[in-house]
């Protein structure tokens, strides 16, 4: 009987470094890229502030990208929660059984 081991990275197509999938890495730059933009160009701080201040503010919003809610991107996840918070109904108990 032949046995087949199935390699640890054999689903690592179409992801960064193997562990980022492509989609949550350019999520993660286009949110954080305005706020690291904002820091070097509009403030009159020295570099170190700067570099703190990006640290402070675009790793943790990139940090979030890169992960997403529950293995989904943040785009399908917004989508999925706009779509629930539209149709969501209020729902009433009356004490009533049929």
């Amino acid at each position: 009987m032949n046995e087949f081991y199935i390699p640890a990275n054999f689903e690592d197509s179409g992801k960064l470094m193997g562990m980022f999938e492509l989609r949550n890495v350019v999520e993660a730059a286009l949110l954080s890229l305005p706020f690291i933009y904002v820091i070097f160009v509009f403030l009159s701080v020295g570099l170190t502030w700067k570099i703190i201040l990006s640290a402070v503010f675009a790793v943790p919003i990139a940090g979030f990208s890169i992960i997403g809610v529950n293995d989904d991107p943040l785009t399908v996840f917004a989508s999925t929660w706009w779509k629930w918070f539209k149709s969501r109904k209020i729902i009433e108990y009356r004490g009533e059984t049929k």
